[in-house]
């Protein structure tokens, strides 16, 4: 464990996470000051712990997240909302380690920064978001996107591979947790923690199920 008082810098694009998280850290002075990054583009010189709000992902494409991990000292703790799994499991593919949930006691989170600091594992991998199943990191993102209301071009565009690669990851996910149409791949995906389509993102429910019908039948009839 690093010795003295650990100095940590919160990276959220919501102020009520900023104020909410400094706040609560203030009460353990003699464990850790909480600072300011001039940018989420610092080098963050003196910063023992970087503490990411994994909304950030939801808004931009996690290439600061991406600085934070390579091109700084400090280590790095994603703070995850608990209904939005998927973003944890993106925040994982862009090279986080440790993770802790934003329902976290203060207490806890500050051990858990202790433990983030002194490179010490929180066991947080044992809640990989599609572990049960099986799935790789890259199925569960299509798993996630899919669940969003995108389409498969869209998916495709985002993830920058093929349409016919998509479906290849498509089927080896439907296979893995034994849904066979898109309509069941959403029930299942939501049934186990994947964030239901966010409403300010696609269209009417109308149109996502209309989506969902086309999409599935290109999927079954390229397989």
């Amino acid at each position: 464990m690093r010795q003295g008082v650990l100095r940590v810098a919160v990276v959220s694009p919501q102020e009520v996470v900023m104020r909410g998280l400094t706040t609560m850290l203030a009460d353990y002075p003699d464990r850790l000051v909480v600072t300011a990054l001039p940018s989420v583009r610092s080098r963050a010189p003196g910063v023992d712990v970087i503490i990411y709000d994994t909304f950030g992902l939801h808004l931009a494409d996690g290439s600061d997240l991406v600085h934070l991990l390579q091109e700084t000292d400090a280590e790095v703790l994603i703070f995850s909302r608990d209904m939005r799994p998927d973003l944890r499991v993106k925040a994982y593919s862009l090279g986080a380690k440790a993770w802790v949930s934003m329902s976290v006691h203060a207490g806890e989170l500050v051990r858990a920064i202790e433990l983030a600091a002194a490179g010490e594992s929180l066991g947080e991998r044992e809640d990989r978001l599609g572990t049960v199943a099986g799935l790789t990191t890259r199925e569960v993102e299509v798993l996630a996107l899919i669940t969003q209301g995108l389409s498969n071009k869209d998916i495709a565009a985002k993830l920058v591979v093929s349409v016919n690669t998509l479906k290849s990851h498509i089927r080896q996910a439907y296979r893995k947790i034994e849904v066979t149409t898109r309509s069941q791949a959403v029930s299942w995906a939501i049934t186990h923690g994947f964030a239901p389509p966010d409403e300010n993102s696609v269209e009417s429910g109308a149109s996502v199920g209309a989506r969902m019908v086309t999409d599935s039948v290109s999927t079954e009839q390229s397989g």
